[in-house]
């Protein structure tokens, strides 16, 4: 991979959710688009069933419920893995994040923004 320039990636770790762990655990480059003002992250690596992985921002247009940061295969889409209601967070969360997207908060998560390479 070129270094040139750097790059920004999130690294997520900790996730121990049996199925979801695999999943998000990882690292993740930021993409060129944004979704509702916010940055698109993808990660590096496909699922084991092949999937693509992104994290992105949902603004409150379809309510406040669904307003926040999703782990989901599609930016949008209805397969999702986790969830944060993290309304005023500019970048993904550090941390708080509901593994599954509708289950308890997995206080072992991490998610930690930074810059590769260029320096």
């Amino acid at each position: 991979q070129p270094q040139s320039g750097g790059e920004t990636i999130l690294q997520v770790t900790g996730c121990k959710h049996d199925v979801v762990g695999d999943i998000v655990n990882g690292t993740f480059t930021l993409t060129t688009t944004t979704n509702h003002g916010r940055n698109v992250y993808k990660k590096n690596t496909k699922t084991a069933a092949g999937l693509e992985v992104h994290v992105y921002y949902w603004d409150d247009r379809d309510g406040a419920n669904f307003n926040g940061w999703y782990f989901g295969q599609r930016v949008g889409g209805d397969e999702v893995w986790a969830y944060h209601p993290g309304k005023g967070s500019p970048n993904p969360p550090s941390g708080g994040w509901q593994v599954p997207y509708d289950g308890p908060v997995d206080h072992v998560m991490s998610v930690s923004e930074r810059q590769t390479g260029g320096g």
